[in-house]
């Protein structure tokens, strides 16, 4: 562990680099320690880099409400066990206020399981998680979500697709517990409306190549399926699209909030992903009429990052942060970690730019709201929260 420290001073150092340069204001300090180096960091990095963007835009002013912010980013590794060590080392040694994006359900999982919250009296605010078993933790006092979990996105899908008339249902999931988790929610959902699947098939991660992808799109044509909901990732899906498509499969397809309208179009092409359905429980980033949207691109432009400004991780990162400026904004008294909570619990709804989150004693999801975004002709996402 001793490793770690210089690591973790440096990317102190650099943080400084948030607080104003005016008065002797009370400095209050927030934590990221997330895994965001190689290409299966990209998603994380962006969601990072937007918050610490936007808390430098910040801290460039006179500081929220007599206090400056000081963030301390830490690259964590990507095993739970090692990143649970990771962060438990951050709050020991900088005693921050709040942690910022927490990546991975079972990261999460991990810091509510061992009390490091509880004892340490540090919530969390934006956990990057949808999986059930975590948002249903049953001792869970310190982790607050932005976006509802996949049980919500699983009921929207599930009443969305079986409208005009859409009864023949299948169901395709990653081979994983993400996937059966989002497999089980659906499958709830459909029993509720009345509805059976006709079809519930697993995608193993081996399934990429040709022929096993057209022994599953033949799979799915034979059981005459009018709409498919889909619990996996890009690639799998894109594969899908692509052999389901090209042999006249015509199902109405939505999918979870994994996939981004992006990732698809680079797994299939622009014309195949035309049409598919995704669940959408944060606006889309590239939106214009929230308020919450607009302020999101320019900033990141202005901060030199229009990169982050078509990124649904990013926006994610950003809301994380900007809530954590709304609670300083209304916090009265010194600033710690249990305020944090109480204000966060006990003074909202916080609204962000026409995207609101609300929280209560025993309520941790911020947002409960679901919109179905369509992909458009160009792979551009219409998103029916702000488009």
């Amino acid at each position: 562990m001793a490793a770690v420290r210089p690591r973790l001073t440096v990317l102190m150092a650099a943080a400084t680099l948030l607080m104003p340069r005016s008065g002797c204001a009370d400095v209050v300090t927030v934590a990221q320690v997330l895994p965001f180096t190689g290409s299966a960091g990209l998603p994380t990095r962006a969601a990072v880099d937007a918050a610490a963007l936007y808390l430098r835009k910040v801290g460039q002013g006179r500081g929220v409400n007599g206090h400056v912010i000081q963030v301390v980013t830490v690259n964590a590794p990507r095993g739970p066990d090692a990143a649970f060590r990771r962060t438990a080392e951050t709050l020991r040694q900088y005693r921050p206020v709040a942690l910022l994006n927490v990546d991975g359900a079972a990261r999460t999982l991990a810091l509510l399981e061992r009390g490091v919250l509880e004892a340490s009296r540090i919530p969390v605010i934006g956990a990057l998680v949808s999986a059930t078993p975590v948002r249903a933790f049953a001792g869970n006092r310190w982790v607050f979500y932005i976006r509802p979990g996949l049980k919500a996105e699983a009921d929207h899908m599930a009443r969305e697709g079986t409208t005009a008339g859409r009864r023949r249902v299948a169901i395709l999931y990653r081979d994983d517990a993400s996937g059966e988790d989002g497999m089980d929610m659906a499958t709830a959902a459909l029993q509720a409306l009345g509805v059976r699947p006709v079809l519930r098939l697993p995608l193993a991660v081996g399934m990429m190549d040709a022929p096993s992808l057209d022994r599953l799109a033949e799979t799915v044509l034979g059981a005459d399926a009018d709409v498919i909901l889909c619990f996996a990732d890009s690639l799998n899906i894109g594969g899908f699209l692509r052999a389901y498509r090209e042999r006249g499969g015509h199902a109405l397809i939505m999918t979870d909030s994994t996939p981004s309208a992006q990732a698809l179009v680079r797994a299939s092409s622009t014309a195949l992903a035309r049409g598919v359905r995704i669940a959408q429980p944060l606006p889309a980033p590239d939106g214009q009429r929230l308020q919450l949207t607009r302020a999101f691109a320019a900033d990141m432009r202005a901060g030199g990052r229009p990169d982050l400004a078509a990124s649904a991780e990013a926006l994610e990162g950003y809301v994380s942060a900007r809530l954590f400026v709304e609670v300083l904004r209304r916090m009265r008294g010194p600033v710690t970690g249990e305020a944090v909570r109480t204000v966060l619990q006990t003074r909202g709804p916080f609204d962000l730019g026409g995207f609101e989150v609300d929280y209560g004693p025993s309520q941790y999801e911020g947002s409960q709201t679901v919109g179905i975004g369509v992909v458009g002709r160009e792979g551009r996402l219409f998103n029916s929260l702000n488009n």
